[in-house]
């Protein structure tokens, strides 16, 4: 509901109702334009910014697959998991492209306020905006906004960490004490264990904001990047799996001569290669080989949805 009042928001004072009664139109997309560079200019420019706004883009999208993890909390997860996943895809494209779009209109890529690092909202662009349009008390309701909803993205990553640790060690592939609850039935470990590089981000108080934020976007965006490559890879897997089984199936900047530096490189690519070192122990400590899709054991993992289906349909 939020997100649609400031969209709501916007679009008024995109079309002169605020208080100031300036209409703005599409007034930035003529003057400075609609697209900025980065780095260079011109077309080499605009191909560089295009990337880096599709880094924080997808930040922003990142763990949408908390839907599909969070399937063994539910009752029916084969009917749940579809339904929420579509309904998670339309407002997500909703809630962002009408956001950034409004955002596009009333202020424009080179407002010298955007740039400001600060420790409360006033660096969003619908916090400028509305108080350039003579709304000042905005800026407090973002800031409440802001801290629930960071409360609530962080216990999701949380539950995607300790979901995820508790699947590993369940399979043998992680220690076995990630598998112990406390009398609340919480696995405190796998908690734990998600939550040790928190502190972290205490490094704002002694650095720059906006700096430290920076190296935080570019460490959780490549990991959450690293992760739908593999979700990709599994599913092109299993696909291929399918049609070779005979089942029916119907139904990057830091290299730019001036901008590599130390942070910045290790910031953007460490996690590639803890994954890769993280892999190849895995391989050797397993010895395991990658399977032929021809070999993938499909016939039980259907033959357990029958039996889930059978067994459905009988409560009914």
């Amino acid at each position: 509901m939020f997100i649609i009042g400031l969209i709501i928001g916007g679009l008024v004072i995109d079309l002169g109702g605020a208080p100031n009664h300036e209409r703005l139109g599409f007034r930035y997309w003529i003057h400075p334009g609609a697209f900025n560079t980065y780095i260079k200019e011109g077309s080499a420019g605009g191909f560089l910014a295009f990337w880096k706004a599709m880094l924080h883009a997808a930040f922003s999208y990142g763990n949408i697959q908390v839907v599909a993890i969070s399937g063994s909390e539910t009752k029916n997860p084969r009917k749940v998991i579809p339904a929420a996943t579509k309904k998670t895809f339309y407002r997500i494209f909703f809630f962002y492209f009408c956001s950034i779009f409004i955002v596009d209109l009333i202020v424009p890529y080179n407002d010298p306020a955007l740039g400001v690092s600060t420790e409360t909202a006033s660096q969003s662009p619908f916090v400028i905006a509305f108080q350039r349009s003579g709304v000042s008390v905005v800026p407090s309701i973002i800031n409440a906004v802001v801290c629930t909803s960071a409360i609530s993205s962080g216990s999701a990553c949380i539950f995607i960490a300790s979901r995820t640790l508790i699947g590993l060690s369940c399979d043998g592939h992680a220690p076995q004490f990630f598998q112990r609850c406390n009398r609340f039935g919480t696995p405190h470990y796998a908690v734990g264990m998600s939550c040790l590089l928190s502190p972290l981000v205490y490094l704002t108080v002694v650095n720059n904001t906006s700096v430290v934020f920076s190296w935080f976007v570019n460490i959780t965006t490549v990991a959450g990047l690293i992760g739908w490559v593999v979700i990709q890879v599994t599913y092109l897997r299993f696909f291929t799996g399918l049609k070779k089984q005979g089942y029916n199936r119907e139904g990057f900047d830091v290299f730019v001569k001036g901008h590599c530096t130390a942070q910045r490189f290790i910031t953007c690519f460490i996690n590639i290669a803890i994954f890769a070192i993280l892999y190849a122990i895995f391989k050797i400590r397993l010895r395991s080989k990658l399977i032929p899709t021809s070999e993938i054991e499909l016939s039980e993992e259907f033959r357990s949805i029958r039996e889930e289906k059978h067994q459905e349909d009988a409560n009914q």
